[in-house]
């Protein structure tokens, strides 16, 4: 990461991990990134069940996941 003129150091090593931690997720494999987006629905879902709203994140059995190469037609 190229440096920035004026940033202190602890910012400066906020904006390196960040981007370090950018490229480890665009490394992993596909399952894990479906997996990954499951958690944050699911997080999500907490918080908008509590506000009253009506959620439905993916339900995927992690097999199923780590199994195919491409997603299913599951609609209802």
């Amino acid at each position: 990461m190229e440096a920035v003129d004026g940033v202190r150091p602890e910012i400066a090593r906020i904006f390196a991990a960040k981007e370090q931690r950018r490229q480890a997720l665009a490394r992993l494999p596909f399952p894990a990134k479906v997996r990954a987006v499951m958690q944050l629905q699911e997080m999500a879902a907490t918080i908008m069940r509590a506000r009253g709203k009506m959620v439905r994140p993916w339900a995927i059995s992690g097999s199923s996941v780590e199994n195919r190469s491409a997603p299913t037609n599951t609609s209802r």
